[in-house]
């Protein structure tokens, strides 16, 4: 079965938060655990994948991916059209729907959030 969770980031001191993702208020909120709720930013919000890297660590929306031998380039997971994809360099021209093992071949460096260097073609 798949597992639906979320994150986002808190509003009021902007840390990562995981769970159910609530949009009935005025401002969204996620609750990562019966009776606790966090106010959030929505443009953070992400969506897991069910997807894991090859360091076991979860996959969501907004990750920026790199391949395990190729210094060149990052890939963006966004959801597109109905189906989680893989975009190359951020390009909506060039993207993919996610159907590869990502543990073995895929590590997370980041996100677009906290590493928008990235998107710009920043360190890496």
């Amino acid at each position: 079965m798949r597992t639906i969770k979320f994150r986002a980031k808190r509003l009021m001191n902007g840390s990562w938060v995981y769970g159910d993702l609530h949009l009935i208020a005025a401002h969204p909120h996620i609750h990562p655990a019966k009776g606790v709720s966090y106010l959030i930013k929505e443009e953070t919000i992400g969506q897991f994948t069910n997807l894991y890297d090859r360091n076991k660590k979860e996959i969501y929306e907004g990750d920026l991916l790199k391949l395990q031998d190729d210094d060149t380039g990052w890939i963006e997971v966004r959801f597109v059209r109905g189906v989680f994809a893989f975009l190359w360099q951020g390009n909506l021209d060039d993207e993919m729907p996610i159907n590869a093992p990502t543990h073995e071949w895929a590590t997370v460096v980041g996100n677009i959030h906290d590493n928008p260097e990235l998107l710009k073609g920043g360190a890496q």
